[in-house]
């Protein structure tokens, strides 16, 4: 599954464009865009811009992600013990119960 991410186009050049997105700045191939320009707002989705979105619905989409990051208080935790014998042989370790005489 790919998200795709929201950014404004700060460069382009034949074949792709620099998008910024908070900050960071990506190379995304602009095959299904070809006519972006600096200033555009774009969603980038696997090193390509997918649409060309309006200020607004580049500043939801981002809003949206930055939700989907934060953790949910609310939500369980899943907690997993691993136990790892020390040795194969000795059912008091975890191991096998295998008795040997």
């Amino acid at each position: 599954m790919c998200i795709s991410f929201p950014g404004q186009v700060v460069g382009v050049d034949a074949s792709s464009a620099v998008v910024d997105s908070d900050g960071r700045r990506r190379r995304a191939s602009t095959l299904l865009y070809p006519d972006v320009a600096v200033g555009d707002w774009v969603a980038v989705a696997a090193g390509t811009i997918v649409d060309r979105l309006s200020a607004t619905e580049a500043a939801e989409l981002q809003e949206l992600l930055d939700q989907a990051r934060e953790p949910d208080p609310a939500a369980p935790r899943i907690v997993r013990k691993v136990v790892v014998p020390t040795s194969a042989n000795d059912p008091t370790e975890g191991g096998p119960d295998v008795h040997q005489n």
